[in-house]
């Protein structure tokens, strides 16, 4: 019997599954982020090798077992990017048939299961991607928290902990956020976080989304507009990616990420911006979208 390998490499952790050519799923691996922009192209070698090696063992197979495989990871959407992972990604063994694509599209396939459709993505970080029936594929958004990432749960966050800080200063009126967020992170004064912030990650700012979140259903409305522009942001996202594709009506919106998943309201809040849509969340995880690919591969090669 052949098998296929599928990861889900997003910027917190990467998800490997195997499964049988049928897709049903043997075993499951997780492991660090495999984005070489945030740790550099040895770690992700070594993280992907890792979790392969573990995914093998768990179902006592060697790499030869293998008939396809499909890697999605976040940070390999640009052609320069793609050839360095790729070269990476031969290094550690992988079977003939191999597909690297990038965390977007295997999202897509999942929550589509095919490759046509949109997908807007609001995780740590945030990106729009489609594709349409002609197999011609666009993007919007992904640029990386310091250019973009419009809409994510870093977006979120920080743009929480600005308004906090005009609040301190009585720039702008005093409102749930300070205590919101204050309290997540056990903080007891704003002047706490110039220190707070210089010792923490994006993942654990995107997690300040939740507080954000909180308190604009508590009725504040500084957290309701940073929600508001931060949802018209990724729709203004998607508008563009269906405009560029010239994508029919027809045509599904898949969301996924820890924000839309966590978040029933933001979700609600797509489904506003395009109310002649479907406009739904991703039922599988991603990394089964890559199993999904890894099989079609399998199926082209007989």
């Amino acid at each position: 019997m052949a098998y296929l390998i599928g990861l889900d490499g997003g910027g917190t952790k990467t998800i490997g599954l195997i499964a049988d050519r049928a897709g049903n799923c043997l075993g499951r691996v997780t492991g660090s982020t495999t984005n070489y922009h945030l740790v550099g192209l040895g770690q992700t070698e070594s993280t992907l090798k890792s979790i392969v090696t573990d995914l093998l063992n768990q179902v006592n197979l060697q790499i030869a077992d293998c008939q396809s495989a499909c890697f999605g990871l976040a940070g390999v959407g640009r052609p320069d990017d793609h050839q360095q992972v790729l070269h990476i990604c031969r290094k550690i063994g992988l079977p003939v048939r191999f597909i690297l694509t990038h965390d977007a599209e295997i999202a897509l396939v999942a929550g589509t299961g095919t490759r046509e459709g949109v997908i807007a993505i609001s995780g740590t970080g945030s990106i729009v991607y489609g594709r349409n029936h002609q197999g011609k594929a666009a993007r919007a958004g992904g640029w990386g928290h310091l250019l973009g990432d419009e809409g994510s749960g870093y977006d979120i966050g920080l743009q929480g902990l600005r308004a906090v800080v005009r609040m301190a200063d009585g720039r702008q009126p005093s409102t749930l956020l300070i205590p919101e967020i204050l309290t997540q992170i056990s903080l007891t004064s704003p002047n706490q976080l110039v220190k707070w912030i210089s010792k923490v990650d994006k993942s654990q700012i995107a997690q300040l989304a939740n507080s954000v979140f909180q308190a604009a259903q508590a009725g504040d409305l500084t957290a309701q507009e940073i929600i508001n522009h931060a949802s018209r942001e990724l729709a203004l996202s998607v508008q563009t990616v269906i405009q560029q594709l010239a994508l029919p009506l027809s045509t599904q919106i898949v969301l996924n990420g820890g924000v839309f998943q966590n978040q029933a309201s933001f979700v609600k809040s797509m489904q506003d911006h395009f109310l002649h849509r479907k406009v739904t969340l991703v039922a599988q995880e991603p990394a089964y979208g890559a199993i999904l690919i890894a099989q079609q591969l399998a199926v082209s090669d007989g």
